[in-house]
Protein backbone atom coordinates (compact mmCIF):
# COMPACT_ATOMS: atom_id res chain seq x y z
CA UNK A 1 0.00 0.00 0.00
CA UNK A 2 1.38 3.59 -0.68
CA UNK A 3 2.03 5.40 2.02
CA UNK A 4 -0.18 8.23 0.08
CA UNK A 5 -3.17 6.04 0.46
CA UNK A 6 -2.69 5.53 4.10
CA UNK A 7 0.24 6.84 6.11
CA UNK A 8 0.97 5.22 9.47
CA UNK A 9 3.24 4.40 12.10
CA UNK A 10 6.55 3.56 11.15
CA UNK A 11 6.47 4.95 7.79
CA UNK A 12 8.63 6.96 6.48
CA UNK A 13 8.06 9.99 4.39
CA UNK A 14 11.52 11.64 3.66
CA UNK A 15 13.99 11.94 6.67
CA UNK A 16 10.95 11.57 9.00
CA UNK A 17 9.91 9.00 10.74
CA UNK A 18 6.18 8.80 11.79
CA UNK A 19 5.66 7.43 14.95
CA UNK A 20 1.61 7.82 16.44
CA UNK A 21 -0.94 10.15 15.35
CA UNK A 22 -1.74 12.94 17.86
CA UNK A 23 -4.60 14.34 15.65
CA UNK A 24 -6.54 14.79 13.25
CA UNK A 25 -9.08 17.68 11.30
CA UNK A 26 -10.98 18.09 8.40
CA UNK A 27 -8.23 19.01 6.30
CA UNK A 28 -4.71 17.30 7.54
CA UNK A 29 -3.34 14.76 9.70
CA UNK A 30 -0.91 15.49 12.39
CA UNK A 31 1.88 12.99 13.82
CA UNK A 32 4.11 12.94 16.41
CA UNK A 33 7.79 12.25 13.85
CA UNK A 34 11.26 11.41 14.32
CA UNK A 35 13.85 13.84 12.20
CA UNK A 36 16.93 11.77 11.89
CA UNK A 37 20.52 13.85 10.73
CA UNK A 38 23.78 12.80 10.32
CA UNK A 39 25.75 11.32 13.06
CA UNK A 40 22.82 9.81 14.79
CA UNK A 41 21.11 13.49 15.19
CA UNK A 42 17.37 12.69 16.09
CA UNK A 43 14.88 14.94 17.15
CA UNK A 44 11.07 14.77 17.94
CA UNK A 45 8.57 16.76 15.10
CA UNK A 46 5.03 17.57 15.04
CA UNK A 47 4.44 16.43 11.01
CA UNK A 48 1.18 17.48 9.45
CA UNK A 49 0.31 15.62 5.94
CA UNK A 50 -3.33 16.63 3.79
CA UNK A 51 -5.78 13.62 5.35
CA UNK A 52 -5.82 11.19 2.03
CA UNK A 53 -8.40 11.90 1.01
CA UNK A 54 -7.76 15.17 -0.01
CA UNK A 55 -4.10 14.14 -1.14
CA UNK A 56 -4.61 14.67 -4.32
CA UNK A 57 -7.45 17.30 -4.90
CA UNK A 58 -5.25 20.65 -6.31
CA UNK A 59 -7.16 22.87 -4.47
CA UNK A 60 -6.65 21.70 -1.02
CA UNK A 61 -2.89 20.84 -2.28
CA UNK A 62 -2.36 24.77 -2.99
CA UNK A 63 -4.30 25.49 0.34
CA UNK A 64 -2.04 23.20 2.29
CA UNK A 65 1.19 24.72 0.06
CA UNK A 66 0.08 28.65 1.53
CA UNK A 67 -0.06 28.01 4.51
CA UNK A 68 2.99 26.43 4.76
CA UNK A 69 4.75 29.78 2.88
CA UNK A 70 2.87 32.01 5.10
CA UNK A 71 3.62 30.21 8.47
CA UNK A 72 7.12 29.60 7.66
CA UNK A 73 7.49 33.41 7.24
CA UNK A 74 6.36 34.05 10.61
CA UNK A 75 9.66 34.51 12.94
CA UNK A 76 8.35 34.74 16.97
CA UNK A 77 8.88 33.20 20.44
CA UNK A 78 5.12 32.92 20.27
CA UNK A 79 4.33 31.44 16.98
CA UNK A 80 4.88 27.80 16.58
CA UNK A 81 7.83 27.43 14.17
CA UNK A 82 7.83 25.51 10.88
CA UNK A 83 10.40 23.68 10.32
CA UNK A 84 10.52 22.37 6.73
CA UNK A 85 8.65 21.49 3.65
CA UNK A 86 8.24 18.38 1.71
CA UNK A 87 6.83 16.18 -0.88
CA UNK A 88 7.23 12.57 -1.19
CA UNK A 89 5.27 9.61 -2.71
CA UNK A 90 2.28 12.11 -3.25
CA UNK A 91 2.26 13.33 -0.08
CA UNK A 92 2.34 17.03 1.14
CA UNK A 93 4.05 17.46 4.50
CA UNK A 94 4.48 20.47 7.36
CA UNK A 95 7.20 20.19 9.89
CA UNK A 96 6.43 22.12 12.72
CA UNK A 97 7.96 22.36 16.12
CA UNK A 98 7.43 19.84 18.82
CA UNK A 99 5.50 21.68 21.89
CA UNK A 100 5.84 19.74 25.10
CA UNK A 101 3.15 21.65 26.71
CA UNK A 102 -0.89 21.84 26.36
CA UNK A 103 -3.82 23.99 24.29
CA UNK A 104 -4.94 26.89 26.58
CA UNK A 105 -8.91 24.68 26.18
CA UNK A 106 -6.69 22.42 28.12
CA UNK A 107 -5.60 24.49 30.98
CA UNK A 108 -9.36 26.13 30.75
CA UNK A 109 -10.76 21.96 30.80
CA UNK A 110 -8.47 20.24 32.73
CA UNK A 111 -12.03 17.80 33.78
CA UNK A 112 -15.62 18.09 33.03
CA UNK A 113 -15.61 21.49 34.33
CA UNK A 114 -14.61 24.36 33.04
CA UNK A 115 -11.93 25.74 34.97
CA UNK A 116 -11.51 30.29 34.47
CA UNK A 117 -8.16 31.39 35.10
CA UNK A 118 -7.22 34.42 37.55
CA UNK A 119 -7.21 37.66 36.00
CA UNK A 120 -3.77 38.42 35.89
CA UNK A 121 -2.89 34.63 34.45
CA UNK A 122 -5.32 35.03 31.80
CA UNK A 123 -3.65 38.63 30.39
CA UNK A 124 -0.82 36.99 30.72
CA UNK A 125 -1.53 34.34 28.59
CA UNK A 126 -3.89 36.46 26.38
CA UNK A 127 -1.01 39.55 25.95
CA UNK A 128 1.85 37.05 24.93
CA UNK A 129 -0.96 35.45 21.98
CA UNK A 130 -1.62 38.87 20.95
CA UNK A 131 2.49 40.01 20.51
CA UNK A 132 2.37 36.54 18.48
CA UNK A 133 -0.94 37.43 16.35
CA UNK A 134 0.74 41.10 16.40
CA UNK A 135 4.05 39.36 14.86
CA UNK A 136 2.11 37.59 12.14
CA UNK A 137 -0.29 40.40 10.90
CA UNK A 138 2.91 42.33 10.78
CA UNK A 139 4.42 40.25 8.36
CA UNK A 140 5.70 41.83 4.55
CA UNK A 141 6.90 39.90 1.83
CA UNK A 142 10.82 40.43 0.22
CA UNK A 143 9.61 43.66 -1.33
CA UNK A 144 8.17 45.57 1.98
CA UNK A 145 4.61 45.20 1.10
CA UNK A 146 2.15 43.89 3.69
CA UNK A 147 0.66 40.28 3.26
CA UNK A 148 -2.32 41.20 5.53
CA UNK A 149 -2.23 37.75 7.12
CA UNK A 150 -5.21 37.46 9.59
CA UNK A 151 -5.33 33.76 11.18
CA UNK A 152 -9.38 33.53 11.05
CA UNK A 153 -9.24 30.95 13.34
CA UNK A 154 -8.40 32.23 17.00
CA UNK A 155 -9.55 29.59 19.93
CA UNK A 156 -8.03 28.20 22.98
CA UNK A 157 -7.44 24.91 20.96
CA UNK A 158 -5.01 27.30 18.78
CA UNK A 159 -2.90 28.79 22.13
CA UNK A 160 -0.43 26.37 23.05
CA UNK A 161 1.25 26.88 26.22
CA UNK A 162 4.85 25.10 26.52
CA UNK A 163 6.55 23.11 29.27
CA UNK A 164 8.07 26.47 30.56
CA UNK A 165 4.78 28.93 30.19
CA UNK A 166 5.89 29.98 26.83
CA UNK A 167 2.73 30.82 25.00
CA UNK A 168 2.84 30.28 21.00
CA UNK A 169 -0.34 30.60 18.34
CA UNK A 170 -0.67 27.50 16.24
CA UNK A 171 -2.66 26.44 12.75
CA UNK A 172 -2.14 29.56 10.00
CA UNK A 173 -3.61 26.89 8.37
CA UNK A 174 -7.08 29.31 7.15
CA UNK A 175 -5.29 32.25 7.17
CA UNK A 176 -5.79 34.64 4.32
CA UNK A 177 -3.64 36.54 2.81
CA UNK A 178 -5.11 39.40 0.52
CA UNK A 179 -3.88 39.29 -2.83
CA UNK A 180 -0.72 38.04 -1.98
CA UNK A 181 0.52 34.06 -2.46
CA UNK A 182 -2.09 31.14 -3.97
CA UNK A 183 -5.88 31.29 -4.23
CA UNK A 184 -8.05 33.64 -1.42
CA UNK A 185 -10.93 32.27 0.26
CA UNK A 186 -13.92 33.67 -1.53
CA UNK A 187 -16.43 35.91 -0.36
CA UNK A 188 -19.03 34.15 1.36
CA UNK A 189 -16.89 31.37 2.83
CA UNK A 190 -16.84 30.33 6.38
CA UNK A 191 -14.29 29.30 8.36
CA UNK A 192 -13.54 29.03 12.04
CA UNK A 193 -15.22 28.36 14.78
CA UNK A 194 -18.84 30.17 15.50
CA UNK A 195 -18.48 31.50 18.77
CA UNK A 196 -15.04 33.11 18.48
CA UNK A 197 -16.13 34.59 15.24
CA UNK A 198 -16.05 38.35 14.78
CA UNK A 199 -19.44 39.35 13.12
CA UNK A 200 -17.68 40.23 10.26
CA UNK A 201 -16.14 36.87 9.67
CA UNK A 202 -19.45 35.51 10.34
CA UNK A 203 -21.43 36.95 7.73
CA UNK A 204 -18.92 36.36 5.16
CA UNK A 205 -17.72 39.65 4.90
CA UNK A 206 -13.83 40.59 4.23
CA UNK A 207 -11.86 40.44 7.42
CA UNK A 208 -8.86 42.25 8.64
CA UNK A 209 -6.63 41.92 12.01
CA UNK A 210 -9.25 43.63 13.87
CA UNK A 211 -11.26 39.62 13.07
CA UNK A 212 -8.60 38.07 14.97
CA UNK A 213 -8.56 40.98 18.20
CA UNK A 214 -12.44 40.24 18.04
CA UNK A 215 -11.83 36.19 18.63
CA UNK A 216 -9.04 37.26 21.10
CA UNK A 217 -11.71 39.20 22.82
CA UNK A 218 -13.90 36.10 22.77
CA UNK A 219 -10.93 34.24 24.36
CA UNK A 220 -10.08 36.33 27.40
CA UNK A 221 -13.67 36.56 28.09
CA UNK A 222 -13.85 32.62 27.78
CA UNK A 223 -10.86 32.60 30.37
CA UNK A 224 -12.06 34.84 33.45
CA UNK A 225 -15.71 33.78 33.36
CA UNK A 226 -15.56 29.89 32.18
CA UNK A 227 -18.26 30.90 29.79
CA UNK A 228 -18.56 32.13 26.50
CA UNK A 229 -20.31 35.66 25.28
CA UNK A 230 -21.55 33.90 21.85
CA UNK A 231 -24.03 30.80 22.21
CA UNK A 232 -24.61 29.92 18.43
CA UNK A 233 -23.28 32.06 15.17
CA UNK A 234 -26.92 33.40 14.31
CA UNK A 235 -26.46 36.05 17.21
CA UNK A 236 -23.40 36.86 14.76
CA UNK A 237 -25.02 36.41 11.45
CA UNK A 238 -28.07 38.72 12.10
CA UNK A 239 -26.84 41.80 14.26
CA UNK A 240 -29.85 43.66 12.99
CA UNK A 241 -32.46 41.57 15.23
CA UNK A 242 -31.80 43.15 18.62
CA UNK A 243 -29.52 40.86 19.46
CA UNK A 244 -27.42 42.82 22.30
CA UNK A 245 -23.92 43.53 22.66
CA UNK A 246 -22.36 40.68 24.95
CA UNK A 247 -22.82 40.62 28.60
CA UNK A 248 -20.30 42.34 30.53
CA UNK A 249 -17.80 39.46 32.34
CA UNK A 250 -18.41 41.04 35.90
CA UNK A 251 -22.41 39.58 35.29
CA UNK A 252 -20.59 35.97 35.56
CA UNK A 253 -17.21 36.88 37.38
CA UNK A 254 -17.67 39.28 40.22
CA UNK A 255 -14.05 39.29 40.64
CA UNK A 256 -12.94 40.73 37.30
CA UNK A 257 -11.53 43.72 38.10
CA UNK A 258 -13.42 46.70 35.80
CA UNK A 259 -10.50 47.75 34.11
CA UNK A 260 -9.76 44.02 32.71
CA UNK A 261 -13.76 44.32 32.08
CA UNK A 262 -13.43 47.11 29.91
CA UNK A 263 -10.27 45.60 27.76
CA UNK A 264 -12.70 42.80 27.11
CA UNK A 265 -15.89 45.35 26.17
CA UNK A 266 -13.59 47.41 23.59
CA UNK A 267 -12.26 44.01 21.81
CA UNK A 268 -15.43 42.82 21.35
CA UNK A 269 -17.36 45.74 19.79
CA UNK A 270 -19.35 44.78 17.62
CA UNK A 271 -17.80 47.72 15.42
CA UNK A 272 -14.03 46.77 13.90
CA UNK A 273 -13.34 50.87 14.83
CA UNK A 274 -13.83 50.96 18.34
CA UNK A 275 -11.81 47.47 19.27
CA UNK A 276 -8.64 47.65 19.50
CA UNK A 277 -6.79 48.02 16.09
CA UNK A 278 -3.96 46.26 16.35
CA UNK A 279 -2.83 43.19 18.43
CA UNK A 280 0.12 44.76 19.76
CA UNK A 281 -1.74 47.51 20.96
CA UNK A 282 -3.84 45.31 22.61
CA UNK A 283 -1.40 43.42 24.04
CA UNK A 284 0.25 46.66 25.05
CA UNK A 285 -2.73 47.59 27.30
CA UNK A 286 -3.00 43.97 28.86
CA UNK A 287 0.51 44.42 29.53
CA UNK A 288 -0.26 47.81 32.10
CA UNK A 289 -3.21 46.17 32.80
CA UNK A 290 -0.81 43.56 34.93
CA UNK A 291 1.84 45.95 35.58
CA UNK A 292 -1.02 48.09 37.38
CA UNK A 293 -2.86 44.92 39.31
CA UNK A 294 -0.64 42.08 39.47
CA UNK A 295 3.02 43.23 39.11
CA UNK A 296 5.67 41.16 36.84
CA UNK A 297 3.80 38.41 36.12
CA UNK A 298 6.04 36.30 34.22
CA UNK A 299 5.39 32.61 32.02
CA UNK A 300 6.82 30.90 35.32
CA UNK A 301 3.77 31.52 36.40
CA UNK A 302 1.73 30.28 33.85
CA UNK A 303 3.85 27.33 33.82
CA UNK A 304 2.94 26.27 37.50
CA UNK A 305 -0.67 26.73 37.12
CA UNK A 306 -0.28 24.40 33.67
CA UNK A 307 1.73 21.67 35.89
CA UNK A 308 -0.74 21.85 38.61
CA UNK A 309 -3.86 21.47 35.99
CA UNK A 310 -2.44 19.53 33.03
CA UNK A 311 0.57 17.84 34.35
CA UNK A 312 -0.44 14.43 34.76
CA UNK A 313 -1.61 14.37 31.14
CA UNK A 314 1.62 15.88 29.86
CA UNK A 315 4.22 13.17 31.74
CA UNK A 316 1.51 10.68 30.09
CA UNK A 317 2.46 12.17 26.73
CA UNK A 318 6.18 12.28 27.31
CA UNK A 319 5.81 8.68 27.58
CA UNK A 320 4.19 7.41 24.43
CA UNK A 321 6.33 9.46 22.69
CA UNK A 322 9.24 7.71 24.31
CA UNK A 323 7.91 4.56 23.72
CA UNK A 324 7.31 5.29 20.10
CA UNK A 325 10.80 6.73 19.49
CA UNK A 326 12.31 3.51 21.68
CA UNK A 327 12.15 1.23 18.69
CA UNK A 328 13.31 3.14 16.89
CA UNK A 329 17.00 3.25 18.31
CA UNK A 330 17.75 -0.35 18.46
CA UNK A 331 19.96 -1.16 15.90
CA UNK A 332 18.79 -3.14 12.63
CA UNK A 333 15.22 -2.29 13.46
CA UNK A 334 13.08 -1.84 10.22
CA UNK A 335 9.20 -1.71 10.51
CA UNK A 336 7.10 -4.37 9.42
CA UNK A 337 4.62 -3.53 6.63
CA UNK A 338 1.05 -2.48 8.12
CA UNK A 339 2.98 -2.08 11.67
CA UNK A 340 1.91 -0.22 14.60
CA UNK A 341 3.97 1.46 17.31
CA UNK A 342 2.40 1.05 20.86
CA UNK A 343 2.80 3.27 24.05
CA UNK A 344 4.07 0.36 26.14
CA UNK A 345 3.49 -2.79 27.72
CA UNK A 346 0.30 -2.04 29.70
CA UNK A 347 -3.59 -3.69 27.98
CA UNK A 348 -3.97 0.21 27.67
CA UNK A 349 -0.86 0.84 25.68
CA UNK A 350 -0.83 -2.16 23.27
CA UNK A 351 -3.62 -0.36 21.59
CA UNK A 352 -2.62 1.28 18.08
CA UNK A 353 -1.51 4.65 17.56
CA UNK A 354 -4.71 5.34 15.67
CA UNK A 355 -7.14 3.93 18.24
CA UNK A 356 -5.25 5.90 21.56
CA UNK A 357 -7.02 8.72 23.65
CA UNK A 358 -5.70 11.83 21.99
CA UNK A 359 -4.48 13.47 24.87
CA UNK A 360 -1.73 15.56 25.96
CA UNK A 361 0.04 17.08 22.75
CA UNK A 362 -3.09 15.47 20.85
CA UNK A 363 -4.83 18.70 20.17
CA UNK A 364 -1.75 20.67 20.06
CA UNK A 365 -1.01 20.70 16.30
CA UNK A 366 -4.55 19.61 15.56
CA UNK A 367 -4.70 20.68 11.83
CA UNK A 368 -7.82 22.61 11.37
CA UNK A 369 -8.81 22.65 15.33
CA UNK A 370 -12.22 20.74 14.44
CA UNK A 371 -12.09 18.34 17.43
CA UNK A 372 -12.03 18.67 21.42
CA UNK A 373 -13.02 22.57 21.23
CA UNK A 374 -15.67 23.46 23.32
CA UNK A 375 -19.28 23.93 21.66
CA UNK A 376 -21.33 27.23 21.81
CA UNK A 377 -23.79 24.95 22.45
CA UNK A 378 -23.00 23.95 26.40
CA UNK A 379 -21.96 20.22 27.92
CA UNK A 380 -23.90 18.98 30.70
CA UNK A 381 -22.29 18.22 34.23
CA UNK A 382 -24.32 18.09 36.79
CA UNK A 383 -23.45 16.72 40.27
CA UNK A 384 -26.16 14.46 41.50
CA UNK A 385 -27.11 12.15 44.43
CA UNK A 386 -26.24 8.79 42.67
CA UNK A 387 -23.21 10.50 41.31
CA UNK A 388 -22.25 12.46 37.80
CA UNK A 389 -24.61 12.74 35.41
CA UNK A 390 -22.28 13.68 32.35
CA UNK A 391 -23.45 13.43 28.86
CA UNK A 392 -22.60 15.30 25.05
CA UNK A 393 -24.90 17.98 23.65
CA UNK A 394 -26.16 17.81 20.40
CA UNK A 395 -28.47 19.60 17.36
CA UNK A 396 -31.19 17.55 16.52
CA UNK A 397 -35.11 17.80 15.62
CA UNK A 398 -36.90 19.21 18.60
CA UNK A 399 -40.30 18.59 17.32
CA UNK A 400 -41.33 15.18 17.64
CA UNK A 401 -43.96 14.20 19.70
CA UNK A 402 -43.36 13.15 22.90
CA UNK A 403 -44.05 9.24 22.81
CA UNK A 404 -41.57 8.89 20.11
CA UNK A 405 -38.99 11.38 21.50
CA UNK A 406 -35.49 9.22 23.16
CA UNK A 407 -34.28 9.72 26.50
CA UNK A 408 -31.23 11.18 24.39
CA UNK A 409 -33.27 14.31 22.75
CA UNK A 410 -32.15 17.41 24.70
CA UNK A 411 -34.45 20.18 26.18
CA UNK A 412 -33.97 23.64 24.42
CA UNK A 413 -34.34 26.51 27.06
CA UNK A 414 -34.39 29.77 25.26
CA UNK A 415 -34.12 33.01 27.24
CA UNK A 416 -35.42 36.66 26.72
CA UNK A 417 -33.62 38.88 27.28
CA UNK A 418 -30.32 36.63 25.88
CA UNK A 419 -27.79 38.39 27.82
CA UNK A 420 -28.60 36.23 30.93
CA UNK A 421 -26.63 33.76 32.51
CA UNK A 422 -27.47 30.57 33.15
CA UNK A 423 -26.21 27.85 36.01
CA UNK A 424 -27.28 23.92 35.69
CA UNK A 425 -26.82 22.54 39.09
CA UNK A 426 -24.57 25.79 40.00
CA UNK A 427 -22.50 25.09 36.96
CA UNK A 428 -21.98 28.16 34.70
CA UNK A 429 -23.31 26.74 31.23
CA UNK A 430 -23.01 30.41 29.34
CA UNK A 431 -25.43 33.60 28.68
CA UNK A 432 -28.56 32.88 26.81
CA UNK A 433 -30.28 30.38 25.21
CA UNK A 434 -28.89 26.77 25.84
CA UNK A 435 -29.54 23.65 24.76
CA UNK A 436 -29.33 20.82 27.57
CA UNK A 437 -28.96 16.81 27.46
CA UNK A 438 -32.38 15.04 28.89
CA UNK A 439 -31.95 13.87 32.00
CA UNK A 440 -32.51 10.10 33.13
CA UNK A 441 -35.57 9.01 34.55
CA UNK A 442 -35.95 10.24 38.32
CA UNK A 443 -32.83 12.67 37.77
CA UNK A 444 -34.30 16.48 38.15
CA UNK A 445 -31.67 19.64 36.99
CA UNK A 446 -32.14 22.63 38.30
CA UNK A 447 -31.64 25.41 35.43
CA UNK A 448 -30.71 29.16 37.30
CA UNK A 449 -31.16 32.41 35.02
CA UNK A 450 -30.48 35.40 35.90
CA UNK A 451 -30.67 38.81 33.92
CA UNK A 452 -27.97 41.75 34.44
CA UNK A 453 -30.33 43.81 36.40
CA UNK A 454 -30.16 41.02 39.28
CA UNK A 455 -33.49 39.26 38.33
CA UNK A 456 -33.66 35.58 38.34
CA UNK A 457 -35.99 32.25 37.67
CA UNK A 458 -35.86 28.53 38.49
CA UNK A 459 -37.08 26.01 36.66
CA UNK A 460 -36.38 21.94 37.24
CA UNK A 461 -35.91 19.83 34.44
CA UNK A 462 -36.54 16.12 34.26
CA UNK A 463 -37.33 13.26 31.53
CA UNK A 464 -40.47 14.40 31.14
CA UNK A 465 -39.87 17.97 30.34
CA UNK A 466 -41.00 19.32 26.91
CA UNK A 467 -38.80 19.67 24.02
CA UNK A 468 -38.75 23.64 24.60
CA UNK A 469 -38.95 25.42 27.53
CA UNK A 470 -39.43 29.63 27.19
CA UNK A 471 -37.87 31.61 30.25
CA UNK A 472 -39.30 35.41 29.97
CA UNK A 473 -36.90 37.14 33.05
CA UNK A 474 -39.25 40.43 34.12
CA UNK A 475 -37.80 43.44 34.68
CA UNK A 476 -37.62 44.24 38.68
CA UNK A 477 -40.89 44.79 39.84
CA UNK A 478 -42.69 43.25 36.91
CA UNK A 479 -44.24 38.93 36.81
CA UNK A 480 -42.10 36.55 35.19
CA UNK A 481 -43.36 33.72 32.79
CA UNK A 482 -44.05 30.71 33.44
CA UNK A 483 -42.74 27.12 32.32
CA UNK A 484 -44.81 25.51 29.95
CA UNK A 485 -46.74 22.21 30.83
CA UNK A 486 -44.52 19.54 31.43
CA UNK A 487 -41.45 21.02 33.54
CA UNK A 488 -41.68 19.91 37.02
CA UNK A 489 -41.50 23.34 39.00
CA UNK A 490 -42.85 26.25 37.23
CA UNK A 491 -40.11 29.12 37.47
CA UNK A 492 -40.66 31.87 39.84
CA UNK A 493 -38.57 35.41 39.91
CA UNK A 494 -36.80 35.40 43.31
Amino acid sequence: MRISEDPGPGQRLGRYELLRLIGEGGMAQVWAARMEGSRGFHKVVALKTLIPALARDPQFQRMFLDEANLASKIHHRNVVEILDLGDTDGVLFLVMEWIDGQTMQQLLRPGLRPMPLSPAIASRIVADAAHGLHAAHELHDDRGEPLGIVHRDVCPQNILIDRDGTVKVADFGIVKAFERLGDTTQTGEIKGKGEYMSPEQAQGQPVDRRSDIFSLGVVLFEAVTGALPFQVLHDLVLPQTGVPEPPRPTLIAPHCPRDLEEIIVKALARDPRKRFQTAGEMASVLEDFLMRRSGVVTPAHVAELLLERCGESMEEERQRIAAAVAPQQRAGWRPKPGATLTAGPSSEGRRSARSEPRRGLGGLMRAGGDALRPVALPWLVAAVSTGVAVASLMFVALSRPRDQRSLVDPIAVQIEPSAAVVRLNGVVLGVGSQVIARPMPGVALSVDVRSSDGVSQTVEITSESPARIQLNLARKGEAGTAAPPGSRGAPAPK
